[in-house]
């Protein structure tokens, strides 16, 4: 069985379950009393537990603990996947349209990129910056709603965040805040760029890597240029011309790959 996202600690071994959760292991997983699921707690370990009871008039099913928990990095040999990814990958995407940012929201937490961060940039459409400052308000639970769908569906471990949109500029200074040693931005253009094997070089083992993705227009020179007086390498992918969702996924898998491997 999938995982099950928790969003409320256990008390005294017992998790409550009510709203849409409810709807979602009631109508979706079906699930019924005795059944045993694994849920991922808010620290991110997974906890084994028994559907003791479910009522249909409150709506709510009550899970009962029903062995140890999974410690972090340890291997889980039946259920969903439990290793914590060795490197906090940061996305930093460039505004595209909604539909295709709620893709690639979706792809890069199955991924287990740990923070999505919207970019403002030059070819960025206004009505997308205003619909990707929306769903990244408190008030807007759509982005959550797809995060925990996607962590639900691959069993990551990683609790992916999604900041509010920043500009180039400020992206930069976040970077050097957070002491990212590892940064990348695909380009469309070869001169001027390296290979992500290139960039990656000397590099293995780094704790934290980011990757800047543009949207449907791409990056602006002067963009590209701020990107890389802040230490960003210009990576140039030798493939098709790739959707900007297409290379979000790509981009971060070969990043991971040449990380991790």
């Amino acid at each position: 069985m999938r995982q099950f996202v928790a969003e409320r600690e256990l008390e005294n071994g017992i998790l409550t379950v009510e709203g849409k959760k409810f709807r979602y292991l009631n109508s979706v997983l079906r699930v019924q009393p005795g059944d045993m699921i694994h849920v991922r707690l808010l620290d991110s370990t997974l906890q084994p537990m028994t559907v003791a009871k479910i009522d249909e008039d409150s709506r709510k099913i009550i899970l009962q603990v029903a062995g140890d928990q999974v410690p972090k990095g340890e291997d889980l040999h039946a259920g969903p996947i439990q290793n914590m990814p060795q490197a906090k990958l940061w996305l930093f995407q460039f505004v595209a349209k909604p539909p295709k940012m709620d893709l690639i929201i979706r792809q890069a937490v199955e991924c287990g990129v740990q923070c999505i961060v919207p970019v403002e940039g030059t070819f960025c459409q206004k009505g997308n910056i205003e619909s990707a400052r929306k769903k990244a308000s408190p008030g807007d639970d759509r982005w959550n709603r797809i995060i925990t769908e996607a962590r639900e569906q691959s069993g990551s471990p990683v609790s992916t965040r999604i900041l509010e949109p920043v500009t180039v500029e400020q992206a930069c200074m976040m970077m050097e805040k957070e002491g990212i040693p590892l940064s990348v931005v695909l380009y469309e253009q070869s001169e001027g760029t390296v290979s992500m094997a290139a960039a990656l070089e000397g590099k293995k083992g780094s704790t934290q890597a980011a990757i800047f993705v543009g949207a449907e227009g791409g990056i602006s020179p002067e963009e590209i240029s701020t990107l890389k007086n802040a230490g960003v390498q210009s990576v140039h992918i030798k493939t098709n011309i790739l959707r900007c969702e297409t290379a979000a996924l790509y981009g971060t898998a070969a990043l991971q790959t040449l990380l991790y491997e």
